[in-house]
């Protein structure tokens, strides 16, 4: 055999095979299927003309003799219209999914999310795809690319939906540090890890694991907050409630006006200096879902509330909570309203203290448009928390 065309033939249409001997030729071996002499359309010393099988796939081709075979030196490679018509919508991790179309078997990748590369699958046909779900994979795009003479890169219009661990309870509420606590939900055996507020590493070592219930030992540094669980997509799904420590300190009695609850709220912003402020903070929490991580960095910083206004006629008390951190303990804080007065309150460290300033203490403002919480020229870190009137 010298050569075999034309180029970029589909499947269904005839290739020839010019060449010496070929009278001699009684199969052709394709990668795929395989045509016998009495299949050829045409044979002659010169010339053998053949339709390419559907199943045909890219690879080298055989000449089967009586006197041995022949390999071809180049690949044969076709022009192959693929197509896709369906795949399965949702499936979780490690699970198979099927997609079907048409020449499939020229698929030769499969992306999920395009971080995430398959390319050894568990079965393929003309007809369908069928590949194993990377325990790694998201939820989103999934791209085939093809091979051929003109490779194909397809991508769904439509997301696949790559399913994740989800928490419906936990119990006990609240545990012990050093018990276990019992999570149940849907796919946790998805889970790689899980989070708990105070504790530095995750957890990899559960007491038991299944789709339904998961049992984790509490570490001993374990804080009050949302339980969060890893899944080997690394993406982090989060209980609605909080895990609740026993000896935790109660809950906050409700604000009557909140400035901070969680967030800036009724459209108090911070206008204050020499410091850094994350109100998103969840590293530490009295109430709530979140704190103000306060950084003190000297120069008599500080945090104030300022751009709107309240009127104090209805309310008794300013109330706010603070959390000192190591070598804050006995620093002094300066609180001070708009129309008011300073009230000075010293950290204690380690814990968190609720503060309640009558409005005698803070100077009777009739209106309070600003708030300054201002360090005595030092530096260090606090959380504050729901800061309000009462």
């Amino acid at each position: 055999m010298l050569s075999f065309g034309p180029s970029g033939v589909k499947p269904g249409e005839q290739i020839k095979f010019i060449g010496k001997n070929l009278d001699k030729v009684t199969e052709i071996k394709l990668v795929g299927d395989s045509i016998p002499s009495a299949s050829f359309v045409e044979r002659t010393p010169d010339l053998i003309v053949i339709v390419v099988p559907q199943k045909t796939e890219r690879g080298l081709v055989t000449l089967k003799t009586t006197e041995g075979n022949i390999v071809s030196k180049t690949v044969l490679d076709l022009l192959v219209p693929v197509t896709i018509t369906s795949f399965t919508a949702s499936v979780r991790p490690g699970d198979n999914i099927t997609i079907t179309g048409t020449y499939m078997n020229w698929i030769s990748e499969v992306w999920f999310t395009k971080d995430v590369l398959v390319t050894e699958f568990v079965s393929k046909s003309l007809t369908q795809l069928v590949v194993k779900v990377p325990m790694n994979a998201k939820t989103g795009p999934l791209v085939l690319n093809t091979k051929g003479t003109k490779p194909l890169s397809i991508t769904f219009d439509k997301d696949l939906n790559v399913v994740l661990p989800v928490i419906t309870s936990f119990a006990p509420i609240p545990v012990d540090r050093g018990a276990n606590l019992t999570i149940t939900g849907t796919n946790l055996d998805l889970t790689k890890q899980v989070l708990l507020k105070g504790v530095t590493d995750p957890i990899t070592e559960f007491v038991s694991k299944s789709a339904t219930q998961l049992v984790i030992k509490v570490p001993a540094t374990a804080t009050r907050g949302k339980i969060a669980l890893v899944a080997y997509s690394l993406i982090v799904v989060e209980s609605t409630n909080n895990l609740l420590i026993v000896g935790d300190l109660p809950d906050l009695a409700p604000l009557a006006y909140a400035i901070y609850e969680d967030a800036l709220v009724n459209g108090w912003q911070d206008w204050g200096w020499g410091r850094t402020a994350d109100y998103v903070n969840t590293d530490n929490v009295r109430d709530g879902v979140a704190s103000i991580k306060l950084t003190y960095t000297g120069s008599w910083g500080a945090l104030k509330f300022a751009n709107a206004s309240v009127s104090t006629a209805t309310y008794s008390e300013l109330t706010f909570s603070v959390f000192g951190t190591a070598g804050t303990g006995g620093k002094k804080i300066h609180v001070q309203p708009s129309g008011g007065s300073n009230y000075t309150i010293t950290i204690e460290e380690g814990k968190w203290v609720e503060y309640k300033l009558t409005k005698a203490q803070i100077g009777n403002p009739a209106t309070i448009t600003d708030i300054m919480f201002q360090c005595e020229d030092w530096t260090g870190i606090v959380y504050l928390d729901h800061v309000g009137l009462r």
